[in-house]
């Protein structure tokens, strides 16, 4: 699962970090993607976020305006 759907889904950083039982700062360190720990604890706390397709997350990038 990719980590910004994760985040998306359940709120926030802080959000996730308790329902994964972790700190905060170790969400912040994930990569693109989960690791497969932390998805296998998604898939039994949360099964829902499994049944469909969860959304894309879309970044776009920032546009700078001179001051």
């Amino acid at each position: 699962m990719n980590t910004q759907t994760a985040i998306l889904l359940a709120g926030s950083k802080a959000k996730l970090a308790i329902i994964l039982g972790v700190s905060r700062p170790a969400v912040t360190q994930y990569r693109e993607r989960l690791p497969k720990k932390r998805i296998a604890v998604l898939m039994e706390k949360c099964p829902q976020w499994f049944e469909e397709k969860p959304p894309e997350v879309e970044i776009k990038e920032a546009v700078l305006t001179p001051v």
